[in-house]
């Protein structure tokens, strides 16, 4: 029996060689020489463990590709590869257009144009798209005439959560947008004291830990492992902690990405302190639109804003920065060039 394995090749992983690996190895065993390894029940026996060797070996291969950036193919491995880079996948962004509202016999002596007002566009390949206003506007009327002009509207419908903060079923503080649609560059969070103290405070988006410190109200993005956007908050070091029965309200234009790109007609769905716009003109096309970060994306982009490390002074690094905008502009080619 000595020397029975040295026919066994263990780098041969498909399922046949596996098989014969195996018929080889016990055919050279005192016990099953003379067996009939093709015409009996061994042979059953022997498909069922190369079966499950091949199936181990497929999932240790997989494992370990899964390890790596440049191997893996599961976006919830890239993801997390791309997070030891310091780097978060882009989400979709909405496209943006311009036009001017303009109100007509207006009585009022100022009107105001809410955030968040519904528009509708006209038909893209037979579907009609939602934008909405981006900010608040407040104008004085002039001859019974309001005029809003330059008005920024995004594609998508407006989304909302609230949490309430509990360290006992919560400690990291992280918190879930169950939405895979959201435009990350519309989010913006509200942290109110709690339910029977109003005062509230707006966080913004931290950028650059070196300009944080225990009071900076700010918070933290990243993409989970099932695809949807978590934020998360300080410890009191960098940026400032959270405490129990803070309610977090977040809001964002959820999009369609790319869909609704070249909008160039609107109509207003609603009224604004009664009145209903005499016209509403476009003045831009929707553009700058762009679908969430594919997993090719990520694996090009991930270490290569590692290393330019927020900077801007070399042409990597201006190149970098072009192409990692969050704007949605499209980048064909860039040229970079000193002032010396």
């Amino acid at each position: 029996m000595a020397g029975a394995n040295s026919n066994i090749q263990i780098s041969d992983l498909d399922f046949n060689s596996i098989k014969s690996n195996f018929t080889t190895y016990l055919q050279g065993q005192d016990t099953f020489k003379d067996y009939n390894f093709e015409g009996s029940a061994m042979s059953v026996l022997l498909d069922v463990l190369a079966y499950n060797t091949q199936y181990n070996a497929y999932y240790l291969n997989m494992v370990a590709n899964e390890m790596f950036l440049d191997s893996a193919i599961q976006r919830a491995s890239v993801i997390s590869q791309a997070k030891v880079l310091n780097y978060t996948p882009k989400s979709a962004i909405a496209p943006t257009a311009e036009v001017n509202i303009i109100f007509t016999g207006v009585t009022n002596s100022s009107l105001t144009l809410p955030a968040y007002t519904p528009l509708l566009s006209s038909a893209i390949d037979g579907v009609n798209y939602n934008f909405l206003t981006v900010d608040t506007k407040t104008i004085n009327t002039s001859g019974g005439t309001a005029t809003f002009n330059n008005v920024q509207i995004k594609q998508g419908s407006l989304g909302n959560y609230s949490y309430t903060v509990n360290s006992t079923t919560n400690p990291t503080y992280t918190f879930e947008i169950p939405d895979g649609t959201i435009d990350t560059s519309t989010l913006q969070v509200i942290v109110q004291q709690s339910s029977t103290n109003n005062s509230i405070d707006i966080y913004k988006l931290a950028t650059n830990a070196l300009e944080l410190n225990g009071t900076s109200k700010v918070y933290f993005l990243q993409e989970s492992l099932n695809g949807n956007y978590q934020i998360y908050f300080g410890d009191d070091v960098l940026g400032k902690k959270l405490t129990d029965g803070n309610i977090i309200t977040v809001s964002y234009i959820s999009t369609e990405g790319t869909s609704a790109v070249g909008a160039n007609s609107f109509q207003m769905m609603s009224s604004i302190s009664g009145y209903y716009p005499s016209q509403v003109v476009s003045v831009l096309p929707a553009t700058q639109g762009s679908d969430k970060e594919s997993i090719t994306s990520i694996k090009f982009q991930a270490p290569k804003s590692y290393a330019a490390q927020g900077r801007a002074v070399t042409k990597n690094d201006y190149i970098t920065a072009i192409q990692q905008n969050n704007l949605g502009f499209p980048v064909d080619s860039v040229s970079v060039w000193g002032g010396e």
